[in-house]
């Protein structure tokens, strides 16, 4: 079942005059070794509204609101598709978050994967994407969930923005190593399926080897993925 956010606040704020570094995909993401079946269907962020107050100017900080004190809104990144995107995130949870887009987009949803990247800099989704209609300096807070399982107790230290039409490829490549062989020779006959299949009947955890020729297909995938969209996603720390 689909989770939904329900927006608190509609805000607007100025976009400061100075573009930022853009943020750039990983090199390599992490493989999910207990992962169950990843939910990779979206949610929707429906937009709301209520009252509230900010201060504009160049650094997004955004006050009166409870855990979003020291709230920056400034972007955080940049790509053609989305604009400027700014998140921060609340101090009293986690999975609470304040976002904004410098463009209007109703054609394609922005979307919003909570993720977790350790210290070498590879990153994986540890919950489901939420997903909206945006508008020009328009912030919207709501609720991410991490919801994917054996991940449940990761933190939420960065979060994967892109639009909704590139989730099934940044999807295929997370689960790369999880649904090997089955994604590859599933209905295929093929010298490569016919050498595997018989030998990893457990997919990739089968033996030494099936691991390896997984992890490989895998890195494949992602770095396949990175080259073709590396202007078109942002990877964001946010703490």
């Amino acid at each position: 079942m689909k989770n939904y956010i329900i927006f608190l606040a509609t805000l607007t704020l100025i976009v400061g005059c100075d573009a930022p570094q853009r943020t750039r995909l990983t090199n390599a993401y992490s493989s999910d070794y207990n992962s169950g079946n990843p939910n990779n269907t979206s949610g929707s962020l429906p937009s709301g509204s209520t009252t509230g107050s900010t201060t504009g100017g160049t650094t997004g900080s955004s006050t009166g609101s409870t855990g979003f004190e020291n709230c920056d809104l400034s972007s955080k990144g940049f790509t053609a598709e989305m604009g400027h995107i700014g998140i921060c995130q609340s101090t009293l949870d986690e999975t609470v978050v304040k976002f904004k887009s410098s463009l209007t987009s109703t054609s394609y949803r922005t979307c919003l994967i909570p993720s977790y990247k350790d210290g070498s800099g590879s990153s994986t989704y540890i919950g489901q994407p939420q997903c909206t209609y945006t508008e020009a300096d328009k912030v919207m807070q709501g609720k991410l969930y991490k919801n994917r399982t054996g991940f449940e107790g990761y933190s939420l230290n960065n979060i994967i923005v892109m639009k909704e039409p590139l989730l099934t490829e940044y999807f295929g490549c997370m689960q790369g190593y999880t649904n090997w062989p089955a994604n590859v020779c599933s209905g295929v006959s093929s010298t490569y399926c016919a050498y595997w299949v018989p030998r990893c009947p457990y997919g990739s955890k089968s033996t030494v080897a099936c691991d390896a020729e997984a992890r490989a297909y895998m890195t494949n995938l992602c770095t396949n993925f990175k080259n073709k969209y590396s202007s078109a996603y942002l990877d964001i720390k946010i703490k």
